[in-house]
């Protein structure tokens, strides 16, 4: 299927369910454009089928000189060697124009969720991804259980025609969403930890209660298994239909109202490296079991599975994307209570075991060198030079993240609290309120804003 590069993956996924076609793997957020999940390697979560080879042609235009009449129409097939770099491009070679994709004949899935405690999770997570085309995990630390989603194709002859409205991306009333983070604020001034930890486990078993926002036929919730065809699991956004209703209703994140407003951290780590890395992190959580309460609230930490990818700017080996969501003040400098805590795992993730960030879901300092956790790095920028020599299509931003001029990290005062910098001295926490720059607990080598 050939799309060009402004359509909605909702509409995608649709289209092709019309002619029997599925898109085998997506983002589950059908918000997206083709582009611009391309653009930032959103290509979805598995670990099996091609994971972004579903790519088989693009086409994209690239700057040009006068006597080319300023631009170039590149067609780039499933053997062409820019095909790579195009495929992750960060939007700095060009316009894509097109793209074309390799479906397969629509199938159905088959989805339950289980809930176990976390005492063999580092081992689980290892092997989950492989048992499960489309399974993942999502850990609340602090509750110290996992939600295991055993998900998987069935035959196209499985009786059930589920639906996945995942809850937090339906539309919700403004009112809720204002007075949830009016109380969500109250918690975090008065550092009330105990009744943050008697919430956490609310929205979780809401959420579970509510079977996630997965129906048996589009309307009801009957019980586990949900059976339905891949473009009705696959991806959800239900609020992407809010209706006109002068905002009484609107998607959670809606910058227009006072809202959630939160920190969103996601790294990828090696699935050789994970087990290592869930026991630092468990470690971490017993040595400060309420400082996890936060995270709890915002759901838990959702592990993906991440194949390996042939593009130049794809994850080069097979990896967990480990998501993150907290509170953030609307203040700037107004440090999180357990800042301490929540920086010293992203360090960790990041320094100890080599984990390669999110391009859409990270602060400042989580991007400086980056570009050296890509192999392949040098041969993107050789298309790059060649696409768009001028640097038309670059910013100040994508030169620091490809390391080609300056750096994305800002030193300056509060740095640290704001996600800028790592701090290295006490100025760059807040020290007038009591944060200050100390090691880690349990990584060292962590500097982090202790309070």
């Amino acid at each position: 299927m050939t799309v060009e590069s402004g359509m909605v993956l909702r509409d995608l996924i649709q289209a092709a369910a019309e002619a029997g076609l599925a898109l085998p793997h997506s983002p589950y957020w059908s918000g997206l454009t083709i582009g611009g999940l391309l653009a930032t390697g959103a290509h979805g979560s598995s670990l099996k089928g091609k994971g972004g080879a579903y790519v088989v042609g693009m086409r994209i235009v690239t700057p040009a000189p006068k006597s080319q009449g300023f631009a170039v129409v590149r067609e780039l097939c499933a053997d062409h060697p820019d095909l790579d770099a195009a495929k992750v491009s960060l939007g700095v070679l060009g316009v894509v124009s097109q793209v074309t994709l390799a479906l397969e004949p629509m199938f159905k899935r088959s989805v339950t969720f289980v809930t176990r405690d976390d005492s063999d999770m580092a081992e689980q997570a290892v092997v989950w991804g492989g048992l499960h085309e489309f399974g993942d995990m999502v850990w609340p630390p602090q509750q110290r259980n996992v939600i295991y989603r055993k998900d998987d194709r069935v035959a196209i002859t499985s009786v059930g025609n589920g639906l996945n409205d995942y809850l937090a991306f339906r539309s919700t009333a403004t009112a809720d969403l204002i007075s949830g983070r009016v109380m969500q604020e109250l918690l975090e001034k008065k550092n009330n930890t105990v009744a943050r930890c008697k919430e956490a486990p609310t929205s979780v078993s809401l959420f579970e209660k509510a079977a996630y926002g997965f129906t048996n036929n589009g309307s009801l919730f009957m019980g586990y298994p949900v059976v339905g065809f891949q473009h009705s699991i696959q991806a959800s956004g239900s609020c992407l239909d809010s209706p006109e209703d002068a905002l009484l209703t609107t998607c959670p994140w809606d910058p227009r109202i006072r809202g959630i407003f939160f920190y969103n951290n996601a790294y990828s780590i090696a699935l050789s490296r994970v087990s290592a890395f869930i026991a630092d992190m468990k470690q971490l959580r017993n040595s400060n079991p309420k400082a996890f309460c936060g995270i709890d609230a915002g759901l838990g930490i959702l592990l993906r599975y991440i194949k390996a990818s042939s593009a130049y700017l794809g994850k080069p080996e097979d990896s967990i994307d480990f998501d993150i969501t907290y509170y953030r003040s609307y203040t700037k400098g107004e440090p999180n209570p357990y800042s301490g805590v929540l920086d010293e795992l992203q360090q960790m993730a990041l320094r100890k075991y080599g984990a390669i960030p999110h391009r859409g879901k990270n602060r400042n300092f989580a991007f400086e060198g980056v570009i050296a956790k890509y192999p392949e790095a040098s041969k993107f920028l050789e298309v790059k030079r060649r696409y768009d020599p001028d640097g038309i299509f670059s910013s100040e931003w994508s030169d620091q993240v490809l390391d080609i001029n300056g750096s994305s990290i800002i030193v300056e005062k509060g740095c640290a609290i704001e996600g800028l910098c790592v701090c290295s001295e006490d100025s760059h926490c807040a020290p007038e309120q009591g944060y200050y720059c100390r090691p880690g607990k349990v990584y060292t080598e962590a500097r982090v804003c202790s309070f």
